[in-house]
């Protein structure tokens, strides 16, 4: 349960720090501390947590600027990429940010370890 929380708290926490602070890796050093204070018992559990943060995260922040300019944007930006819809890029490069989270966890459990 108390790893439930850590995760929901670090994904609220992830999106009002990427909604207030413009920069891109904020969420680096919030699922280090994740990883760092959660006593996770293999590393690969550490890893498919931080994917799990930065992903939803990242997904809830795309979708809510989405919302805002009325996909305009997205879609345009999907046809440049030859991609069928604008979901799908938002899952490709939500994928992409959720391995750099991974990383960043498991270079905390492994900081914990140690």
């Amino acid at each position: 349960m108390k790893i439930v929380l850590i995760i929901i708290a670090s994904i609220i926490i992830c999106v009002l720090a990427q909604s207030f602070i413009p920069l891109w890796w904020i969420f680096a050093p919030i699922t280090f501390v994740a990883a760092l204070i959660t006593p996770f018992k293999t590393g690969l559990r550490s890893f498919f947590v931080g994917v799990l943060i930065v992903f939803v995260s990242w997904m809830i922040l795309y979708l809510f600027k989405d919302m805002a300019n009325d996909s305009v944007m997205s879609n345009k930006m999907a046809n440049l990429f030859s991609v069928k819809s604008n979901i799908w890029l938002f899952i490709i490069a939500s994928t992409l940010m959720g391995l750099v989270g991974g990383l960043t966890a498991l270079s905390g459990y492994f900081f914990r370890k140690r």
